[in-house]
Parts: C-alpha cells; sequence; structure tokens
C-alpha cells in the first residue's frame, strides 16, 4: 500500500477546516491557505503554507518511505545558519513544521509530526496512530491563540526568507495568494496578495477587514434608523 504525500496533505486542509469552522461558531475569520505542492514555492519553501492573523505555519509532508539526503542537506544549511540568530531558532520551531506519514493496516496512517529543526536532528522518528488528528487540534489552537500572541510579522518574514535561502532560492517571489475571509451565513470574500511572502504581514489586512466590516455596519444602522424615522414621520 502506498500513501501518497497529496492524499495526506488534502485530508489534512479538510480537517483543519473543519475543526477551524467548528471554533468560529458563527464569527469571522481571514485564511490564506496555500498548496506549494509541485509549484516554484515548493522548493524554496516547502508543501503547505497557512496563515491567520497573527500566525503562519509552513508545513513539509513527507512520506517515511521517500526520506532523502537532498533534505538533510538542507537541514545541516538551515541549522548552520541559526546558530547565530537564536530569535529567528525560536521562531522557526513555532512556525516551520515536519509531518511523516507512513501507511498502517489497522489504523489507515500513521503520523510523525514536530517542529522541523527538532525533526531532522533526530535518527529515527516514531510515527503513531491518530497523530494527524492530534496535529489539526495543535494547529487549530495555535490559530486561535495567536488572536491574543500574535507573532512578530518581521521575525515571520526573516525566517521564511532564510528558508528560501537555505534552498538557494532569492527572497524575492513570483507567486501571489489569495486571503479569503467567510462569515457565519457562509458568505465568501477574497483579497489579493501580489506575493506569497506577505503573508507574514496579513495581521494589517485583517485590521483593514475589520474596520471596512464595522463601517458597512454602521451604514446599515444608520438606513434602519432613517427608515424607522421615514415610517415614524408616515404615521
Amino acid at each position: 500500500m502506498k500513501l501518497y504525500e497529496n492524499v495526506v496533505i488534502g485530508n489534512f486542509l479538510y480537517g483543519l477546516g473543519v475543526s477551524v469552522g467548528a471554533r468560529l461558531g458563527g464569527e469571522v475569520l481571514p485564511a490564506s491557505v496555500n498548496l506549494l505542492q509541485q509549484t516554484p514555492e515548493d522548493k524554496a519553501l516547502g508543501d503547505v503554507l497557512l496563515s491567520f492573523p497573527g500566525t503562519l505555519r509552513l508545513i513539509e509532508f513527507k512520506s517515511a518511505a521517500n526520506r532523502s539526503d537532498k533534505e538533510e542537506t538542507r537541514f545541516r544549511k538551515l541549522s548552520h545558519a541559526l546558530e547565530c540568530r537564536k530569535g529567528l531558532s525560536e521562531v522557526s520551531h513555532r512556525i516551520h513544521w515536519y509531518v511523516e506519514t507512513t501507511p498502517d493496516v489497522q489504523s489507515g496512517v500513521k503520523t510523525y509530526f514536530s517542529s522541523y529543526l527538532s525533526a531532522l536532528s533526530q535518527p529515527a522518528r516514531q510515527a503513531e496512530p491518530l497523530n494527524l488528528e492530534r496535529f489539526i487540534a495543535q494547529t487549530t489552537r495555535s490559530i486561535f491563540s495567536a488572536q491574543t500572541e500574535a507573532e512578530d510579522p518581521v521575525a515571520v518574514s526573516n525566517s521564511l526568507k532564510l528558508i528560501r535561502w537555505c534552498q538557494d532560492v532569492d527572497e524575492k517571489s513570483s507567486a501571489g495568494a489569495l486571503i479569503v475571509v467567510c462569515d457565519g451565513r457562509g458568505n465568501l470574500q477574497y483579497a489579493e496578495l501580489k506575493n506569497i511572502m506577505e503573508l507574514s504581514m496579513t495581521h494589517e489586512k485583517w485590521l483593514e477587514y475589520r474596520l471596512s466590516m464595522e463601517h458597512g455596519k454602521e451604514l446599515e444602522r444608520e438606513k434602519s434608523m432613517d427608515y424607522d424615522r421615514g415610517m415614524d414621520l408616515s404615521l
């Protein structure tokens, strides 16, 4: 039995959407979910880049059967670059994740997950059943806790630039991204980012959205009051 990485990624993204939606309870939250696999950014960054207000996650999905020397080389280069950048090392442990899966007859899939730096520093990684569900739950908790403990966007941006540099890719990117906001009624709104590296600054976009939404509610209240006054005058 072979378990393809894109199948794992698809199920992770679906599960994360269900988990986040359940926590929202009709509220709104802007997000950017970028499947980078088999795009130019796959080599530069990784497989999935998630961005929510105050938090960002770069996730590498790997099959245990497809471990490569290239990944070890990349890890050594990144580790060496972070030795004199303690602040960025701490950011990297929080935002850069490694998920390794292996098929299992009884549980369907076994999963190992950890920060990228911790995972690649270990000679052996023990996958466990139900760990994909735990990773989804942990990611969801991080998204909502970041509403009060947001990452420093400059540090996050610098960390992403360093990851790209370790792949011999400069900090510029030709790939764009979308931010999507879904309200409690299921209505969707999209905003474009011309450069995927701008995702570390989405908190600013979130503030802009909140201001526009509050302005729209204020206009609706004024219209409602004008309508009520008009009805009173007609009596």
